[in-house]
């Protein structure tokens, strides 16, 4: 029997993917893997979610906003190198993701959903 978290949300993303890596408990917008499924799609590339939801004290920890969409299950950040921030970007502007920042020399970029 498979555990809970190994459950698939889309055809290339599962639960576990969105878990606070503190509290392990994830909370996730309906929307979101289903954004990110066609972000996946159009980028023809697979997409590593480095952070989704974050718990009150994770969201401390790692200096997010009071207000963060990773405590709502609104926002994930994905593994993207700077050559490749621009293009995930307006990929991701098409979609609909908005509240888009980019890490820059950090290796990822901030999607969040309404």
């Amino acid at each position: 029997m498979r555990p809970f978290n190994d459950f698939a949300l889309t055809p290339h993303f599962r639960l576990r993917e969105f878990e606070c890596r503190c509290c392990r408990l994830a909370l996730v917008a309906s929307e979101l893997p289903h954004m990110l499924e066609e972000l996946r799609a159009l980028w023809g590339r697979p997409i590593t979610i480095n952070s989704g939801y974050r718990c009150e004290r994770r969201n401390i920890a790692v200096g997010g906003a009071m207000r963060s969409l990773h405590r709502l299950g609104r926002a994930v950040d994905v593994h993207a190198t700077p050559a490749e921030q621009a293009e995930i970007r307006e990929l991701a502007l098409g979609i609909g993701f908005y509240g888009i920042l980019l890490g820059n020399v950090k290796n990822y970029i901030h999607l969040a959903c309404k």
